[in-house]
């Protein structure tokens, strides 16, 4: 019997520690205290995800996002306190999107970035940043994200990493 397909769902605060252990498996380099991966949903729960799989709902990968202001990227690694005021945000802000070795080849990742626009949207923001990391910024131009080339960004994200890219996409 074929196990059911992996599906996004919203995230509970009970996934907290699920997503801390992909994050561990995913981002080995670029660590998060599970505090700072609780306060993210706590800050904006209508912005996270987890991906379930099989039966038993088995969490093989998660999205965490918030409105957040232009031209700043949140430090790794650290509690934000709050978002910026209703109003004063200009980008939806992917804080991550990680996904298990086992969710490869199910287009999990393509189906969590339209998932991700909708989101922007519903909270009246057009356009959408990330810190593309781990090679990943292929991943993101396929899917309409530029990055913002500026000196203003190599020193912020000094703490990223050396392929790291700032990008946005307008929806």
């Amino acid at each position: 019997m074929t196990p059911p397909p992996a599906r996004w769902e919203p995230m509970t605060a009970a996934d907290v520690d699920a997503i801390a252990a992909v994050a561990d498996v995913v981002h080995p380099a670029f660590p998060e205290d599970r505090a700072v991966l609780a306060e993210r949903f706590a800050l904006c729960p209508e912005g996270c995800f987890v991906l379930r799989q099989g039966r038993d709902g088995a969490v093989i990968g998660y999205t965490l996002t918030h409105p957040w202001a232009a031209d700043s990227v949140p430090p790794l690694n650290t509690l934000l306190g709050r978002l910026p005021p209703e109003g004063a945000a200009r980008v939806y802000y992917i804080h991550d999107l990680a996904l298990l070795p086992a969710a490869r080849g199910m287009q999990a990742g393509a189906a969590a970035v339209r998932l991700l626009e909708a989101r922007a949207r519903a909270a009246g923001l057009a356009t959408m940043a990330l810190v593309a990391v781990n090679n990943s910024g292929g991943f993101w131009r396929a899917r309409g994200f530029a990055p913002v080339d500026s000196p203003h960004w190599q020193q912020k994200l000094a703490s990223y990493g050396a392929d790291a890219a700032y990008m946005t996409k307008v929806l």
